[in-house]
């Protein structure tokens, strides 16, 4: 673990891990009443993206730090193009990554960043115009539900990593809420109890949560990724902008960026929280750790998650 000392092990050093470690304890000494809706309400899981590689040593690692949650990419368990057939070596290799995430106490999210119609959510874009690629994807959760149903460990099914139909021109099968209803109803046809993870639109950032609908299943928890403002969170080395201070121009506006204003970009997110009261998980954010400020960054971000009851995964 030559990354000891990156924001990652920083930020989670911030948290004290009794909450972590009061959760892990109530789904090994009582799985048979734990309840990981009941925890998402709370905002009770912490914890990082992890991807194919990572090492069960990697794990134990994190959990060493408090977290309690490994949020693992599901990655070509089916075949992103016709006829989209299963992959079982894929789902194997998912299995390990999963019961390395158990071995070490860890609750686990499944994020779908590829499936049918969808092999590079950067410049895949067929799940958008093909109705059997959306069959298919659909085929693809009933599948990972049948198979993950009965594990205590799984405690999300996020439907997809940062969807962005709004980025297509021409997307007749373009509509997100749409789709991630048809996927919600095909996974509880097989797992009537697993949470489920929704995504907004627009990469999942907060400034299209707004567009996005419940679903209607009352154990769905909505999901925002928040990088902003890029122009800071991925500068490159010796470009020196600070946090809080004016960042320029990129994706968004030149303004001043501190607790408040991330507070202010956030607010879409809160008040969708507020008027559906359902959960929200911070599936994703950060900053790269050159970033002058990156720990009072991240620090603002989660005292804020903290503050309105989100789980958070860096």
């Amino acid at each position: 673990m030559k990354r000891a000392r990156s924001p990652l092990r920083l930020l989670l050093a911030l948290i004290t891990p009794c909450l972590a470690t009061a959760i892990c304890g109530a789904a090994e000494n009582d799985a048979d009443t734990f309840d990981a809706f009941a925890v998402w309400k709370q905002g009770g899981f912490r914890g990082a993206n992890v991807m194919l590689n990572t090492l069960p040593e990697e794990l134990r690692v994190l959990r060493s730090w408090g977290a309690n949650l490994a949020e693992i990419a599901v990655m070509h368990v089916y075949d992103p193009n016709p006829p989209y057939s299963f992959r079982p070596r894929a789902l194997a290799e998912l299995d390990k990554l999963v019961e390395g995430a158990e071995g070490a106490g860890l609750f686990v999210v499944l994020t779908c960043r590829t499936g049918p119609g969808r092999e590079d959510f950067n410049r895949s874009y067929e799940i958008w115009r093909e109705a059997e690629a959306q069959r298919a994807y659909a085929l693809m959760w009933q599948r990972l539900a049948s198979h993950y149903r009965d594990r205590k460990s799984i405690v999300g099914y996020d439907l997809m990593c940062e969807p962005h139909p709004d980025d297509e021109a021409d997307k007749p099968l373009g509509d997100w809420n749409a789709l991630a209803k048809k996927l919600t109803e095909a996974i509880r046809q097989v797992d009537p109890d697993t949470p489920i993870l929704v995504n907004s639109i627009g990469w999942g950032y907060p400034q299209l949560f707004d567009s996005l609908k419940p679903t209607g299943d009352p154990r769905t928890v909505y999901v925002v990724h928040f990088y902003s403002p890029k122009r800071y969170t991925h500068q490159r080395p010796r470009r020196l902008v600070p946090y809080p201070g004016v960042v320029p121009a990129h994706v968004e506006p030149e303004q001043y960026w501190d607790k408040k204003t991330i507070e202010k970009t956030l607010g879409t997110v809160r008040s969708f929280q507020q008027k559906h009261n359902m959960p929200i998980f911070a599936g994703e954010f950060g900053c790269v750790r050159w970033a002058p400020g990156a720990l009072q960054f991240l620090r603002d971000q989660m005292d804020l998650y903290e503050q309105w009851d989100w789980s958070w995964a860096y």
